[in-house]
């Protein structure tokens, strides 16, 4: 690689920069058809998150008579119920830009409020609203305080309805403002990453029979990049699926997943594209305390054409005083011509719950998703996590993951990410609850300048009223 490619390359780290959730929509494909996730251990925040609560294929409770049901709720308006929580955290993150040789620490605060509403209209009429904000301020860069208020990735606004005696209808509007760039893989020295992402759908679920079942969604969603230079990646995609499926037994059911993907960005610079995926899945209680789910399937995601980093080449130009000839060279060679990705995605989960004071959850996935100054990039990722109560008021939550992703282009990345963290939840009253949390992420990747380590130590408070 030259100098001038090498610079380029290294300023494309510079601006690339999510689950979940989910985390999380980043990885739009990885996601779609399951929870808002963020993929890897996720953000740390000062509230009473649990592990468990997080499932990527959506599968049932192992214990539903373990949920919480009225206690979780504070108060009441008429039927509307109410749950209302404030926290606050301090974190120390030793590299706030996820940089290899020009490493930032800082401390940060983090206040946070958590809104939940929920009112059942009737037995299958529901609607619930759910709103979590933040802020955060930088003691030592104040440059990366939080422009507004944060809104998290599980903010949802959801109605369910039943329509005759089989049909079950949920209208969804899921809207989030983040800045923090841990949730994309391809990040590289940049610490803020500003984006509205929105996304509005509906489902239906029909009870054919008392063994056919069949799922159908329509979503729309939205990116918008809040800074002039990510432009680029401002999209919207529109995605219509499919999923009929038959109960072999009380405990195992068969199905089928197709879905179709209409991706269009804002930017002439790309190209829009096609997104097509279809596969069996099985869903399969083994026993009592432990159930599966399995998708394997083929993906293909198709653009109309090549994708020249157009901004990433001004910025280099300008920078180093190039002639136009130059420009105009650089131009050429950096286009990602791979215009066509066709392979398998997969998602498997497997939960297990051996006691009331201790789960334990195994997830990986394989997609193609759509690529920062790339067309795309393939994404392996493996995770374990770990939910126990060593005592009554004490809850640990250790996750290990791993993931690998290869980018198209003519700067195509090959990379590994490997991460840890290790949460501590102390229940001091029935309101009041304080969090220890530890988080270390290593990236090693093919490109010199991209590799990064980050350790963050999180202390949080949280009441809930």
């Amino acid at each position: 690689m030259t100098p001038l490619f090498g610079r380029l390359a290294l300023l494309t780290g510079a601006l690339v920069l999510a689950a979940p959730i989910a985390g999380p929509a980043q990885e739009y494909f990885r996601e779609y058809g399951t929870s808002l996730s963020s993929g890897g251990i996720g953000p740390v925040s000062a509230s009473d998150y649990s592990y468990r609560d997080v499932s990527p294929s959506g599968l049932a409770p192992l214990d539903p008579n373990a949920m919480p049901t009225s206690d979780v709720d504070n108060f009441a308006i008429g039927p509307i119920r109410f749950s209302l929580a404030v926290g606050f955290g301090v974190e120390f993150n030793d590299n706030i830009n996820y940089s290899e040789t020009h490493r930032e620490s800082d401390i940060v605060l983090r206040p946070n409020l958590t809104l939940d509403a929920f009112w059942r209209v009737s037995d299958r009429n529901v609607l619930r609203f759910s709103l979590g904000a933040s802020y955060a301020k930088y003691l030592n860069h104040s440059e990366f305080d939080t422009d507004g208020v944060l809104i998290s990735p599980t903010s949802a606004l959801e109605y369910t309805f039943g329509l005759g005696s089989n049909l079950t209808v949920s209208l969804r509007e899921r809207f989030s403002y983040q800045e923090d760039p841990y949730d994309v893989a391809n990040i590289s020295n940049t610490a803020k990453y500003g984006r509205y992402e929105n996304q509005a759908g509906i489902e239906l679920k029909w009870d054919v029979s008392s063994v056919w079942r069949i799922s159908a969604d329509y979503d729309h969603y939205n990116l918008w990049s809040k800074e002039d230079v990510f432009s680029d990646q401002d999209r919207a995609i529109d995605t219509i699926s499919i999923k009929p499926s038959y109960a072999i037994s009380d405990t195992l059911r068969v199905g089928l997943n197709a879905a179709y993907s209409h991706i269009s960005f804002d930017s002439d610079d790309r190209s829009d594209g096609n997104n097509f995926m279809v596969g069996p899945y099985i869903q399969w209680t083994i026993t009592p305390q432990t159930n599966a789910f399995l998708e394997v399937g083929y993906q293909t995601l198709q653009f109309d054409g090549p994708y020249t980093p157009t901004q990433a080449v001004d910025a280099l130009a300008d920078e180093n005083d190039l002639t136009s000839a130059q420009q105009r060279f650089l131009l050429a060679n950096s286009a990602d011509t791979d215009e066509d990705s066709s392979s398998f995605y997969a998602r498997l989960e497997v939960n297990n719950k051996p006691s009331e004071n201790f789960q334990h959850r195994l997830t990986f996935s394989k997609t193609t998703e759509i690529g920062f100054y790339s067309n795309y990039y393939d994404l392996y990722h493996g995770e374990y996590s770990i939910d126990w109560r060593p005592f009554k008021n004490t809850e640990v939550s250790p996750t290990v993951f791993y993931e690998y992703y290869e980018s198209s282009g003519a700067f195509g990345e090959n990379a590994t990410r490997l991460g840890a963290a290790l949460g501590i939840r102390q229940y001091l009253t029935k309101s009041i609850t304080l969090g220890l949390d530890y988080r270390f992420i290593r990236k090693d990747s093919n490109l010199e300048g991209f590799d990064y380590y980050q350790n963050l130590g999180f202390v949080s408070l949280y009441y809930k009223f």
